[in-house]
């Protein structure tokens, strides 16, 4: 390599250019000879010795910017105008097929008659940039979904049992005697509402990142605590038939306060969405270093379409207008299974829908 002071201008441009990962690019003759150097020919999918023209520029133009490179183009080559080449546009590799996003900037050189002589300027390879771009205005737009979600969902669910407590209040006040009934009522609509704030806490520390499972350990067996919750669903949907058939032959390393939560969901799910003539099935397995549990319901399939959508948070598609939810608990259900290196999944045919956790059992 000759001494910096030997080189011209444009070789020490084009060394520069190379150090900072920049392309060069260079027409003759305004539309004429076309040269690339490799780096160029790679963000058009084309092997570097493979030779160029201007149809493989404007060939591997995306076919959705072609034509205002196109039209940037022909300003910068205008005599008239003489505007700076200046545009970001995708290409279709010519070998490979890959989509790729170029930043390239350029001017034309003329001559004293005003003829263009050349265009000669940059190009820069920003694929990665655009993608963290789009990926960052994809997150906000689904955030911003999300809130809009929360903020109609949380005023219409909280205020209808806030409400109800206000109207039996006034009705205990105006028959004493009745109090106890109005009371147990009450209470009923402070139970609800306190999981709907517990369902939206833990939505809000998903969503910042702050996890669901606070406690791993199998030093306390996990099987009362699954008896627990469908005794406590019982309770609830007395009108429900649940078969439960638990048989942990080995230690679950779990959060079980998480862990029933997770059947909590799944099972009033079942309660409220299947069919009460049908006995709901509940069934948990411990072994191999493997825990699987499963509560399957009859009734109605599962739209094929919403079976996709069923973990999304806020999604109510299974629920009619009479009935209460947040559409968080299949959302934090599916974020518990993944906290404790598991998956939820689900299958709705013919006249049962199952939904299934599995999970190591071991720490």
């Amino acid at each position: 390599m000759p001494p910096a002071a030997e080189m011209s201008l444009e070789e020490r441009l084009r060394l520069a250019t190379d150090a900072a990962d920049i392309g060069w690019w260079d027409v003759e003759d305004g539309n004429g000879q076309l040269s690339w150097p490799p780096r160029v020919k790679a963000m058009f999918g084309i092997s570097a010795d493979a030779p160029v023209t201007m149809d493989d520029f404007y060939n591997g133009l995306h076919p959705e910017d072609r034509d205002i490179v196109s039209a940037v183009y022909a300003a910068a080559a205008d005599p008239a105008r003489r505007d700076l080449y200046d545009v970001e546009y995708r290409t279709i590799g010519k070998e490979d097929g890959v989509q790729r996003w170029v930043a390239a900037k350029g001017r034309g050189i003329f001559d004293s008659t005003g003829r263009c002589l050349r265009m000669i300027g940059t190009a820069i390879d920003i694929t990665e940039r655009k993608r963290a771009q789009e990926e960052k205005l994809a997150r906000q737009q689904e955030d911003s979904e999300l809130r809009d979600q929360f903020i109609a969902v949380l005023g219409h669910d909280l205020r209808n049992p806030l409400a109800s407590i206000a109207a039996a209040s006034r009705l205990a006040l105006r028959h004493p005697k009745d109090a106890e009934q109005f009371d147990d009522h009450i209470q009923r609509c402070v139970t609800r509402m306190s999981g709907l704030i517990d369902n939206i806490l833990d939505f809000a520390r998903g969503r910042l990142g702050g996890g669901f499972v606070t406690a791993r350990d199998a030093a306390q067996p996990l099987e009362p605590v699954l008896i627990q919750v469908i005794d406590e669903l019982r309770g609830v949907h007395q009108n429900c038939v649940i078969a439960a058939d638990i048989d942990l032959r080995e230690p679950v390393t779990c959060d079980r306060q998480r862990i029933g939560q997770l059947l909590s969901n799944l099972l009033g799910n079942a309660c409220v969405y299947g069919d009460r003539t049908a006995p709901i099935q509940v069934r948990a397995r411990a072994e191999v270093g493997m825990f699987e549990m499963s509560v399957t319901n009859s009734g109605d399939p599962i739209e094929p379409s919403k079976l996709q959508r069923l973990f999304q948070p806020f999604f109510r598609g299974l629920v009619n207008s009479n009935r209460d939810g947040l559409g968080l608990g299949l959302y934090i259900s599916c974020e518990i299974a993944k906290a404790h290196g598991g998956t939820i999944t689900v299958s709705s045919e013919g006249e049962a829908t199952c939904f299934t956790l599995r999970m190591p059992s071991g720490a």
